[in-house]
């Protein structure tokens, strides 16, 4: 996997400049690999086993990965400087989700702590799948992980619903793009990494992709300074900002 999909080198040296000022351990919401070191304590918690073994680059003395839900956190009131996390909140259902992460960041956060997730949001204006597809095969999607979210925008956005389910960002893209050879030629894309679409067929998990003003409008009140932020110039990092918030002391 890569960016968007992973957080590129700019986005790692986003989170940096936002988590300055921020003494003490960080939560990181997922074992994202490239945020494993983004500052000189992380803890990161992960539900499933399976990522903290095969992905989480390994426990040292300044890092560490357990095991626990993001939306009942294994640990006490204020016990970190910030909390951060990759994607972590369109990994669950908006509002009802998205409102229990931004809960338990303030529940554990120390007064004046700050919480900077990275956000896939859908545009205002959003494309349409014949739009995505016109522009795949005119050669103008760089990856095939930049293609899968375009889609799974286009979806939402044609159904007027920011809440999708995995297995039918699948279902479409089987639908709609049947012949991966074909994609392949016209992309420029590796089949290997079209095949990764394969993860995603038997999925029972729902991701989410609000608008910004989405995101923004359930933020709890205990929150202040909420604003987004440039991620970097990578491909769709237009859709891809940094929402940062600071507890209220």
């Amino acid at each position: 996997m890569g960016p968007p999909l992973r957080p590129h080198a700019e986005a790692c040296a986003a989170y940096r400049r936002l988590l300055r000022g921020c003494a003490g351990p960080v939560l990181l919401l997922g074992v994202t690999p490239e945020l494993a070191d983004i500052a000189p304590r992380v803890v990161a918690v992960d539900r499933a086993y399976p990522l903290i073994a095969g992905v989480w680059p390994g426990n040292t003395s300044r890092r560490r990965a357990v095991n626990g839900n993001w939306l009942t956190l294994p640990f006490a009131n204020g016990s970190f400087a910030a909390v951060v996390g990759d994607g972590a909140l369109n990994s669950v259902d908006h509002p009802a989700g998205q409102r229990r992460v931004y809960d338990e960041a303030a529940r554990v956060l120390r007064p004046g702590g700050r919480a900077v997730f990275r956000v896939y949001a859908a545009p205002r204006r959003c494309e349409s799948i014949a739009q995505v597809r016109d522009d795949l095969m005119a050669g103008g999607i760089g990856s095939f992980h930049a293609f899968k979210w375009r889609l799974a925008m286009a979806l939402v956005a044609r159904d007027k619903n920011p809440n999708i389910c995995v297995r039918t960002i699948y279902d479409s893209f089987i639908n709609e793009f049947p012949r991966r050879d074909l994609i392949a030629r016209a992309a420029g894309w590796d089949a290997a990494d079209i095949d990764t679409i394969e993860l995603y067929r038997d999925s029972t998990e729902v991701y989410s992709f609000p608008k910004t003003e989405q995101f923004e409008s359930i933020v709890p009140a205990s929150f202040a300074n909420v604003r987004f932020a440039e991620s970097g110039r990578y491909e769709l990092a237009e859709r891809c900002p940094l929402l940062s918030m600071d507890l209220r002391s």
